[in-house]
């Protein structure tokens, strides 16, 4: 009997010991350490080293408010360089092929800048759209910026009758010395206008004969060629962007096109 304890006792002892070292196996196993060592990843905060250029849009978008169809909507985004070293443009796209942005100079000195011309072809479209114009430079930071633009083809909420709201011009003909667009306020808020932009290269700054323009009052906006366009030699494609301050402001469109080589 005493024999039989001795036993039992030794079995538990032995199992204990074992559960133990189990249980020590588990907490700290015995694997093998390797000397290949993770791969370092590079750090997305590496700042690129000497004389950088920075490019800088001053103006990312423009609104050309009501516009109408079948037409060409123009306005210039300014690439400003402001860093230490040239920068370069290296391309530029459009969002859509109704657009167009051509570049005046792809080299930009630090301190310089220069000009991309959008030009938005409104022909069936008949709601209001967004477009965009993608810039890709050497600039080690921004490699491409982009420069939007709205208009709104949809003129039932436009509380002005313009005539004409847009003027072509028949292809070879000579535009007339002053185009003269008629505005009638239709509404029963006073608004005050002015031009915000206009196409520069192509025309001279647009005149407003009666700025303040009352509920049920008219005015006129009268416009010439610059002098410097060659009209026989290029097809205009123009426009002047009016914006009335009120309650609720309100921006216009009109653009003229035509003229050009037979």
């Amino acid at each position: 009997m005493k024999k039989l304890c001795l036993s039992a006792m030794l079995l538990i002892l032995v199992g204990g010991t074992i559960l133990a070292g189990g249980a020590l196996d588990n907490s700290t196993p015995n694997v093998p350490k390797s000397n290949k060592q993770a791969p370092v990843q590079p750090s997305g905060d590496v700042q690129p080293v000497g004389p950088q250029p920075k490019i800088v849009l001053p103006e990312k978008s423009f609104d050309f408010g009501y516009a109408p169809e079948g037409f060409f909507m123009v306005h210039p985004y300014t690439i400003r360089n402001e860093g230490e070293a040239e920068l370069v443009i290296e391309r530029v796209r459009t969002t859509c092929g109704c657009t167009s942005a051509p570049l005046e100079k792809t080299n930009i000195e630090p301190g310089d800048e220069t000009h991309v011309t959008v030009i938005f072809n409104s022909r069936r479209y008949k709601h209001r759209t967004s477009k965009g114009t993608i810039i890709s430079s050497n600039d080690p930071v921004n490699r491409s910026v982009r420069a939007t633009f709205t208009a709104n083809m949809d003129t039932t909420g436009l509380p002005f009758e313009i005539e004409p709201f847009g003027l072509s011009i028949e292809k070879g003909k000579k535009p007339p010395k002053k185009m003269v667009f008629k505005i009638k306020n239709g509404s029963d808020q006073n608004y005050e206008l002015s031009v915000v932009d206009y196409t520069s290269d192509v025309l001279k700054e647009p005149k407003i004969k009666n700025k303040k323009l009352k509920a049920g009052g008219k005015t006129e906006i009268a416009v010439e060629m610059n002098k410097d366009y060659d009209y026989a030699a290029n097809y205009i494609k123009a426009s002047f962007t009016v914006e009335a301050s009120g309650k609720k402001p309100i921006r216009f469109t009109i653009p003229i096109k035509g003229s050009g080589p037979q």
